[in-house]
């Protein structure tokens, strides 16, 4: 239980090895530190163990040498409770132990586990102080929260790191566009998008090469931010579900095919399931497009994971996967970059396109993921899927991500654009 006389051993104690710890650099810290002096809270969300709480350090780091007030707590500290009583009694000891007046930035990790700690941050919100809070839910914004601080927030969605940045702390060379060997520089950069395609991109299992946490990871999840959080009762039927759904990614469910699976007492445990799974960030879920919304939720949906070396980890697959393992890469590159309200599949009675982005009410681009293009029945199946799609929607831009194949061609007087994956994700 934090009091009055551990309280400021605590806050000094953290910030001086935070000052010590060796960090990696993301990109995203750009954009975090250019909030830094805007009024709004500053929301980080995630999965579990992402790299939210190093890009934090980052920009402590940066306002220690800045020589600005600064505090970190840390909201899965044994010694803390559930009582906002608690962030009274920090406060008031940053207050009492600052050395000069003038804002305070106070970091919040794992806010998620205090409870009505919306309120307090909505009462204190008015002060000179900057907060950024973090959570491994979705919901990190939703509810109290949300209605109180309406257009006072700014959310930053984290993931995992990504292709570029794997690469860039394996061999940052492989990205410089100096780089003259191309042939030895595409094979090295294809032997590294494969150990990432089988490890992911969780920094722990990266810098510290930790490749045997993904289970442990799963495990907190399922525990930590579903189970506890919602007071699951049968905590086996969601370890089935979520088994069952990232062992088979890329694939369409629905919730009543996924009842039948695990035989669960309802159709709303189903889909209260899917729900927080999406909300803990353990998976994607992808809808089929229809401009009738009537049409989209009769439809089954598709399934990916947030990472896939987790996805790995619990379905124990990888070499045989490899086409699955590429579309849902392309999956969650396509969220970062465009949101996951803007990503559908679409399918006729006989074709199916992979993804399908929308901007605002415009199609914007149709992809198909085919990780072998040599075989001419698979090559004509995925063209006439994308031409059929691209005249029933009105979309041009028609693109083909594969292993090897890089160019375009013209069919039936449209031009259909190939890309490696590996180009794809660090162009």
């Amino acid at each position: 239980m934090i009091n009055k006389t551990n309280a400021r051993e605590l806050l000094d104690t953290t910030l001086n090895e935070i000052k010590n710890k060796k960090i990696f650099p993301r990109q995203e810290i750009y954009a975090l530190l250019k909030q830094s002096e805007l009024k709004h809270i500053t929301c980080l969300s995630g999965i579990r163990r992402c790299g939210k709480t190093y890009l934090l350090f980052q920009i402590i780091k940066k306002l220690i040498e800045e020589k600005k007030t600064t505090a970190y707590i840390n909201f899965e500290d044994p010694r803390f409770n559930d009582s906002t009583e608690q962030l009274d009694i920090l406060y008031q000891t940053i207050l009492e132990n600052r050395k000069e007046e003038g804002k305070i930035y106070l970091f919040l990790d794992e806010i998620q586990n205090i409870k009505k700690w919306e309120k307090w941050l909505a009462a204190m919100y008015e002060k000179n102080i900057k907060f950024y809070v973090s959570g491994s839910n979705a919901s990190l914004l939703a509810g109290e929260f949300s209605k109180s601080l309406t257009g006072r927030h700014k959310l930053s969605r984290t993931y995992p790191l990504d292709f570029k940045q794997f690469l860039d702390f394996k061999e940052p060379s492989l990205l410089e566009e100096k780089e003259k060997r191309i042939i030895e520089k595409t094979a090295k950069i294809k032997k590294y998008l494969k150990e990432y395609l089988q490890y992911g991109g969780f920094p722990e299992t990266i810098f510290n090469n930790r490749k045997d946490l993904m289970k442990d990871y799963f495990e907190d999840i399922l525990t930590k931010d579903i189970i506890t959080r919602h007071n699951l009762k049968f905590k086996q039927s969601l370890k089935e579900i979520a088994v069952i759904l990232l062992t088979n990614i890329s694939s369409q469910h629905s919730l009543y095919s996924l009842n039948k699976l695990i035989q669960a007492r309802s159709i709303n445990t189903i889909k209260n399931y899917l729900m927080y799974m999406e909300d803990a960030y353990l998976i994607q879920k992808v809808p089929f497009f229809s401009y009738s919304i009537k049409k989209q939720l009769s439809n089954p949906f598709k399934i990916y994971a947030t990472d896939t070396g987790m996805r790995n980890a619990i379905s124990a697959s990888f070499s045989e996967d490899l086409g699955k393992l590429y579309e849902n890469l392309v999956a969650i590159e396509l969220t970062k970059k465009y949101e996951k309200e803007n990503i559908y599949y679409w399918k006729s009675t006989k074709h199916e396109v992979d993804f399908l982005v929308k901007q605002g009410s415009k199609i914007v681009q149709l992809i198909q993921v085919c990780y072998d293009t040599s075989n001419a029945d698979t090559k004509k199946r995925e063209t006439e899927a994308l031409l059929k799609a691209s005249k029933e929607l009105k979309c041009k831009n028609l693109l083909i991500i594969t292993e090897d194949k890089e160019g375009q061609e013209k069919i039936s007087g449209k031009t259909i654009k190939y890309k490696p994956l590996w180009h794809w994700l660090i162009e």
